[in-house]
């Protein structure tokens, strides 16, 4: 199949588009999802429903063969590193994760605004998200069987948001009763089903599609965002509530780290992500995903290579680090504090606490505080916090580190 195109490219080259559709959807090698949209056509939806389908083009084998095996590579490297450092390293992809996330929606949330909410004991507009991603990092990832468990995840996102915007309130049982319009200022984009029961309808479409066997799940998990989006279930929140079941679903099918990297990697391209979806609802494609698919794992693939990229190079500094701290004339408790400092220091932008040290070593305050005050007699740590009390590494040695 090489240079198999759009057939709303193919359109604008005089190609007898019913012929060429015809062909596809004959094809032997097709794969009928049993679900329907309405195409959009100048920025309405058209009165003739379409059932979505895909061919497994070349490109989105070697796509999905490209991200299994780098989901393994990333699991071999995420198993080189010490406890901590994968703890340190998990919480800041999961914060960045977040950042991009809102950022996608045009949101503008800052790595120390998630730091500090994960931080607090209030409750905020970033709470629900937070405790979200935090399940899957712990491994602990529902599956999703059910509208309500839709509905579930939505409340627990965004309880908070809705407090403080009571307009986008769902008014329907589980979801919006009336229509959404999203435009670009000038026209219509797109249009989210128009009551509650299609929205249903539909949901539950989904969740069968999702447990069918005889699709790639890494297929299965691409063409699922897009008819949820289609679907729009709510007033607002479509895009957040859509990635991170997406995330879910490749954590829990490949690995947290590739889970944790999708909406970093659609950040960048926004306009690209957001043509996916406009393109498969074009009236000139005829429910045709097979793009929006390759496009996804596209974006899953470029979200593995930074992963890769950052634990290779994190790697390497940690073994740097190690081998010159074995060389420092230090007591072994002092080594194993030295150690931990410098684990923060690699994986993590935030400082970390007298408190949570004596945590992590499990010993009192008063005994953690004389190894700290040796250790920056030696030269090796500086106080930049007395409340909450944080000490971290000395820049010299920061500098030889680096």
């Amino acid at each position: 199949m090489n240079n198999y195109s759009e057939l709303s490219k193919l359109y604008y080259q005089k190609v007898n588009i019913e012929e060429e559709l015809r062909k596809r959807l004959e094809n032997p090698c097709v794969y009928k999802t049993s679900l329907y949209i309405l195409p959009i056509l100048r920025g309405e939806r058209v009165l003739k429903e379409v059932e979505l389908f895909f061919l497994p083009i070349n490109d989105i084998l070697m796509l999905q063969d490209e991200i299994i095996q780098n989901s393994k590579e990333i699991l071999k490297l995420s198993g080189e590193l010490p406890k901590i450092a994968q703890k340190y390293c998990i919480r800041e992809i999961m914060i960045n994760e977040i950042t991009k996330s809102e950022g996608i929606e045009g949101v503008h949330t800052t790595k120390k605004d998630v730091y500090n909410s994960m931080n607090s004991t209030k409750i905020d507009r970033l709470s629900g998200i937070i405790k979200k991603y935090k399940q899957i990092t712990e491994k602990k990832i529902e599956k999703i069987d059910s509208a309500k468990e839709i509905r579930r995840i939505y409340d627990e996102i965004f309880g908070e948001e809705i407090l403080i915007n009571p307009e986008n309130r769902l008014d329907g049982k589980l979801f919006r009763k009336n229509s959404v319009f999203i435009t670009d200022g000038f026209k219509n984009i797109h249009l989210g089903d128009l009551t509650e029961e299609i929205i249903l309808k539909h949901i539950e479409d989904l969740i069968k599609f999702s447990n069918r066997k005889d699709i790639s799940f890494l297929f299965k998990a691409c063409i699922a965002h897009y008819y949820f989006e289609y679907i729009h279930p709510f007033y607002d929140g479509n895009g957040k509530c859509g990635r991170m079941i997406f995330s879910m679903y490749l954590a829990r099918k490949l690995d947290i780290f590739t889970g944790l990297s999708l909406s970093y990697a659609i950040f960048s391209e926004k306009e690209k992500y957001s043509k996916l979806f406009l393109n498969t609802s074009s009236s000139k494609n005829f429910g045709e995903v097979t793009f929006f698919i390759k496009g996804m794992m596209g974006f899953i693939k470029k979200g593995q290579k930074s992963i890769k990229e950052m634990l290779e190079n994190k790697i390497e500094k940690l073994n740097f680090s190690r081998d010159y701290l074995d060389n420092l004339v230090l007591s072994d408790s002092e080594k194993k504090i030295m150690f931990i400092y410098i684990q923060n220091n690699i994986f993590s932008e935030f400082p970390l606490k007298d408190k949570e040290l004596s945590k992590i070593l499990e010993i009192s305050r008063a005994k953690l505080r004389i190894h700290i005050e040796n250790l920056m007699k030696k030269g090796y740590l500086v106080e930049i916090s007395k409340n909450p009390m944080i000490h971290v590494i000395d820049d010299e040695l920061k500098e030889v580190l680096d």
